[in-house]
């Protein structure tokens, strides 16, 4: 099941978060639409992306709020992809935990642990963060 990680605060603008992954993420726009009816799209479009190339990579998206998302996958080159050597949700969350939000973002576990919910609930999820409860959101598609 695809899940949302919600950051309540975010010490980064969200374009400094995409720039301090781009040394290990390709990234590309995603538009979502009004209501998020393309979410689906957007969900199988990085699955696909998951699974292109010699490796399952890890691709998740950050939503910072309105209509414009960041789709990330990492890239072949990337030291960490590996340790991956089969790609499933669980482990893209850890991976999101310990890599990107711990080493890469330099959040602490205990940081984490008062800062970050998971959610089930992709299109209320979102809606959250586009009303302002949450800085940001990380989508992980299963």
């Amino acid at each position: 099941m695809s899940k949302v990680l919600l950051i309540k605060e975010s010490s980064l603008h969200p374009l400094s978060l995409l720039d301090r992954l781009t040394g290990y993420f390709v990234q590309e726009d995603y538009i979502l639409s009004h209501g998020f009816s393309n979410l689906d799209v957007l969900l199988n479009r990085m699955i696909a992306l998951s699974q292109q190339g010699e490796h399952q990579k890890i691709v998740f998206t950050v939503y910072p709020g309105g209509d414009c998302s960041f789709i990330n996958t990492m890239k072949e080159t990337c030291p960490l992809l590996d340790s991956l050597q089969s790609n499933t949700p669980e482990k893209t969350l850890a991976f999101l935990y310990e890599y990107v939000l711990g080493t890469i973002l330099g959040l602490t576990a205990e940081v984490q642990q008062q800062n970050i919910i998971c959610s089930d609930d992709l299109p209320g999820a979102l809606r959250d963060v586009d009303e302002g409860q949450y800085a940001l959101g990380i989508i992980v598609a299963s």
